[in-house]
């Protein structure tokens, strides 16, 4: 079987900036007769974003436990090289952790011995534009990091913003060193045609974008080493019909649980848990489908500027995953979390 120029795109963004939301629609519009395939690649252990992917219709492989980046070399490449012998996909997808530093991964894909295999197409950064007020955001080195590898910068949940919101992102991709092609996007949406944007050809006319001007007199400041380190620590507990699992790093921490389908959950409870998790010190995101009975689950994707909920089929397996910064905060949410919901 020959395997060639198969097109793969990056699609990065900070925790909660939408990526699997867009990754969902941008395979609703797959062309006819195509088969794409996603790697997905999460800080946590539990897998959420592969299992909310499933009914997509692509093909997922999962790279767990950090960013592919600083996942070894080895393990990136079993898992797209699967992607490529397994399925010889149309498209590849790659979705990194939110924290995920973008410029080591398209090294890879850019190696020698990828070069007549893999077509590697635009790098596209989902940016929530109202993060861009909040020091943990903008203090994060991957935050920068994601933006600065972009090739397109898009503006996600854009439903969602004032005017002067709007006008924010507008002065920010005005001020970059590196000029940008940038578009709105409304509930998770864009066009095809930015996948395969080129800088190369960046006088072509692509829907949805603003006027672009010359931006390369304008500049960003900000401290950021594009080499990292993450030592990180993994501890999985077993129980009778659940099985937690909590990861700990040097910038971040996550606690996440796998619970038999059987199990069941309340709805209002569910939601209240969120509502108090979002109001937490040092709360990233927390992510999940949760089995309400036999026949459906909520789904559940909650960050410091949203609380969105989805009703769903149910699952054989219910997850969940909450990040926060530090240990002394895990700790905490555990305890809240298992209260709640055990």
């Amino acid at each position: 079987m020959t395997y060639q120029n198969i097109p793969v795109n990056i699609i990065t963004g900070f925790l909660g900036s939408g990526k699997t939301t867009l990754i969902r629609q941008l395979l609703s519009k797959a062309p006819a007769g195509e088969h794409w395939a996603i790697l997905v690649n999460e800080f946590g252990e539990v897998g959420i974003d592969g299992a909310l992917l499933a009914d997509s219709g692509a093909s997922i492989k999962e790279v767990p436990g950090g960013c592919l980046c600083c996942v070894t070399s080895a393990a990136f490449s079993t898992g797209l090289n699967a992607l490529i012998k397994q399925v010889n996909p149309d498209r590849i997808l790659i979705e990194p952790t939110g924290i995920g530093h973008p410029a080591q991964i398209m090294a890879q894909l850019q190696a020698e011995h990828y070069r007549d295999v893999l077509d590697v197409k635009a790098s596209v950064c989902l940016l929530d534009v109202r993060n861009l007020q909040d020091p943990r955001y903008l203090g994060h080195p991957a935050f920068f990091d994601q933006i600065d590898q972009a090739d397109v910068l898009i503006a996600s949940k854009a439903d969602q913003y004032s005017d002067v919101e709007q006008d924010q992102f507008l002065a920010f991709v005005a001020q970059l060193n590196d000029p940008k092609k940038y578009a709105f996007s409304y509930h998770g949406d864009i066009a095809l045609s930015w996948l395969d944007y080129s800088k190369s050809n960046a006088s072509s006319v692509l829907p949805h974008h603003h006027a672009h001007h010359d931006h390369s007199n304008h500049h960003h400041s900000h401290d950021h080493e594009n080499s990292h380190h993450h030592e990180s620590d993994t501890l999985r507990f077993q129980h009778e019909k659940i099985t937690c699992y909590e990861k700990r790093d040097q910038t971040l921490c996550s606690i996440g649980w796998v619970i038999a389908g059987e199990m069941h959950f309340q709805q209002d409870t569910v939601e209240n848990l969120a509502h108090q998790l979002k109001q937490h010190k040092g709360f990233w995101r927390l992510k999940g489908r949760l089995n309400l009975n036999d026949d459906s689950a909520i789904e559940c994707n909650i960050t410091q500027n949203e609380l969105a909920f989805a009703m769903q089929d149910s699952v054989s397996q219910s997850k969940i995953e909450c990040l926060v910064d530090n240990e002394s905060q895990l700790v905490e949410v555990k305890s809240l979390i298992e209260t709640a919901l055990f």
